[in-house]
């Protein structure tokens, strides 16, 4: 029953080889492979680090911070007061909503208008100047708008929100 393989003596069996156990080699070699794997990063490591030389941090002293004054604030002069008083009274209203289909601004009123009257849109740099020609509230014409309304305004030009409204 027992024939030598190269030195080493061979077990014969009656089993088929489909149903003979078979041994799990995979597993072993796969521990031994991480472990492997393992040793050589942990080396890696151990050879960086004795490869970078320690560097040495001077220490340099910060000057000692000086407290600061809050600073007054000026108050404006009567002059621009009275001139700030004149623009704030001269305004007319303010654009709250821009229908650029229809060209209709949505307008804040802050004093009274009426058909007719010259005014001047100013939004930044884009000032330009007009005639009321049409003044509505709820799709309803109306000949004059009092403070505190908000009535539509057909506009010949953008006015995005946020323009104001100033007399000519």
């Amino acid at each position: 029953m027992f024939a030598p393989v190269e030195g080493r003596a061979r077990i014969r069996l009656s089993f088929p080889p489909t149903l003979m156990p078979k041994k799990s080699r995979s597993k072993k070699k796969s521990k031994k492979v991480t472990k492997r794997k393992v040793k050589k990063t942990a080396k890696r490591r151990v050879v960086r680090r004795a490869k970078k030389p320690a560097k040495k941090m001077k220490k340099v002293k910060k000057p000692a911070k000086k407290a600061r004054r809050a600073k007054a604030v000026k108050k404006a002069s009567p002059a621009k007061r009275k001139i700030v008083r004149a623009i704030a009274e001269k305004v007319i209203g303010r654009v709250t909503h821009y229908y650029d289909r229809i060209g209709v601004a949505v307008v804040d009123v802050q004093s009274p208008i009426r058909l007719g009257d010259t005014i001047r849109l100013r939004h930044g740099d884009h000032i330009f100047e007009q005639r009321v020609e049409s003044l509505q509230v709820n799709h309803t014409p109306i000949s004059s708008a009092a403070s505190g309304q908000e009535v539509g305004m057909k506009v010949n030009e953008v006015a995005e929100e946020g323009t104001v409204i100033l007399p000519a």
